[in-house]
């Protein structure tokens, strides 16, 4: 009990001082329904940066906002979004947009009566800001029906809100195999093609007098069920305090939802690095600050976790420690980042502990000259040890030979895409066709001989709405020679090309 008392109490005088450091930029609204010049974005990067947006649903404001003729379409927008995720109940929403003067919402478009132009004009593709739960299709407006009745009863003080996602497809693998995770969790020696479902998700999150939030997920694609399950505190200014499992803040491509990133599967250095520790267990004081008026600000994210994974005790008595920083340094459009783990893990064999180091620095830029291109790009090093090699060849069922020792392991990747926006006529079509590419390459241990990893990833995604994106990549993966007799990771352990299809709901 002394131990948690001091851990809290160093987490509270930490986020203390970080709140009397920082100076609050609050957006304050307008007569006419949109913040103050320059508030409004300000406004969004406080909620990015306390967890209230998604990079998907920021970056769609974002581009609303620009191409908007109206200054209340971008706040209406705003408030679909915050009400959708729970931040304000219908009652509030309402009210507010009765307050700011915004006019009511136009009826939703059909397959046989399209949306009235004034509806049309705050979107500049199929994949803009999600609809706002006033003019959803009807499921989602069932669970908003669903989650005012809820609300309801409790008074308004606890606000639940419900999402979900599913991701399933089709893959071709011309190694005459069905591959391994990704993007499936299962592998097949007989065929070389299948069907799979690859997440199918719940979320329930939501506030308790508004100060407290909640997130749990569970995903029936996994044993166990549940992904996240955590509570936040936001009593501090710029310092949310969350305990519970999270994912680990670490490595801008892993913290990015698997339903959001422009690709099918993450970096190869992504899933040999960061998987393992995806999620754990533990504590983690976040925040960010952002200069009004400036394309300037700072972020930060760390934690204090068991180090073995989740749905796991830990397997010994020393902590692991993680974090993140990132910075938009005076260029519009561009985020610098950098993540760092230490901590310590416990060999099968033998009752010592090895210590264990990664860290990462990583970048995003999406150039305002080019509306729609975003580019990104990291660079992840790794020394852990290892027992045993943990695959050979899967057409081979001999034993992997033992390892016993330190690897050091490195890789980068860099990637590119492109959302059509803004075309009318003829061609209106095309918005929302998005383009991709990205290179990816992977030592997983640099004493090794022969055992590097590279992927090209070409790929092309189509959102048909909000709600629904269609998704295909073809992989060309090259793996050295010395990968089928010994490894640390059993994915890609040949050269091969994997041509994949992809359908995601989410809402």
């Amino acid at each position: 009990m002394k131990f948690i008392a001091v851990l809290v109490s160093s987490f509270l005088i930490v986020s203390l001082s970080v709140g009397v450091a920082l100076a609050d930029g609050a957006a304050k609204p307008t007569s006419t329904g949109r913040p103050a010049s320059g508030a409004y974005s300000d406004l969004l990067d406080v909620l990015k940066a306390k967890g209230v947006l998604d990079q998907q649903a920021y970056d769609n404001l974002k581009k609303n906002e620009a191409a908007s003729p109206a200054p209340a379409a971008s706040t209406l927008d705003l408030l679909g979004v915050l009400k959708e995720k729970g931040v304000i109940s219908n009652k509030d929403y309402k009210r507010i947009s009765q307050e700011a003067a915004i006019p009511a919402p136009a009826p939703v478009a059909t397959a046989s009566k399209p949306a009235p132009a004034t509806v049309q004009a705050a979107q500049t593709s199929p994949a803009s800001a999600p609809v706002p739960v006033a003019t959803a299709r009807p499921l989602n407006g069932a669970l908003t029906k669903f989650e005012e009745g809820l609300d309801s009863v409790t008074g308004n003080r606890v606000r639940l809100r419900i999402h979900a996602m599913l991701q399933a497809g089709w893959l071709y693998d011309d190694s005459g195999i069905s591959v391994g995770s990704p993007p499936t969790g299962q592998i097949s020696t007989t065929a070389d093609n299948t069907f799979f479902v690859r997440r199918a998700k719940l979320f329930f999150g939501g506030r308790i007098f508004k100060k407290i939030g909640f997130k749990i997920s569970l995903d029936g694609t996994t044993n166990p069920l549940l992904s996240d399950a955590y509570a936040y505190l936001d009593y501090i200014p710029h310092a949310r305090v969350t305990i519970g499992q999270f994912k680990t803040p670490f490595s801008v491509d892993q913290l990015t939802s698997i339903g959001a990133i422009p690709t099918i599967n993450r970096s190869l250095v992504t899933n040999m690095i960061v998987n393992p520790q995806l999620r754990d267990v533990g504590v983690m004081l976040s925040g960010a600050y952002r200069m009004k008026g400036r394309p300037f600000g700072v972020g930060y994210a760390t934690e204090l976790v068991n180090g073995n994974g989740k749905n796991n005790v830990d397997d010994n008595n020393q902590k692991d420690w993680a974090g993140r920083a990132w910075i938009h340094p005076f260029v519009k459009g561009l985020t610098l980042g950098g993540s760092w783990y230490t901590g310590d893990t416990r060999a099968k064999t033998g009752d010592h502990n090895h210590d264990h180091q990664k860290w990462g620095a990583d970048f995003e830029y999406a150039p305002s000259m080019v509306k729609g291109l975003r580019t990104m790009g990291e660079f992840e090093w790794e020394r852990r040890y290892y027992d045993n090699y943990v695959a050979t060849d899967v057409f081979n069922t001999s034993k992997p030979g033992a390892f016993g020792k330190y690897a050091h392991t490195f890789g980068y990747y860099l990637e590119a895409w492109y959302r059509v926006n803004g075309l009318s006529g003829p061609a209106s079509f095309l918005n929302g066709f998005e383009p991709v590419v990205r290179y990816d390459f992977l030592d997983e241990n640099t004493s090794g001989v022969a055992n590097d990893r590279d992927r090209w990833t070409f790929g092309a995604n189509y959102y048909l709405n909000s709600y629904v994106r269609v998704m295909a990549n073809w992989e060309v993966i090259h793996a050295e020679s010395g990968l089928a007799k010994d490894s640390l990771e059993k994915i890609d352990l040949k050269s091969h090309n994997l041509f994949t299809t992809l359908l995601q709901i989410k809402f």
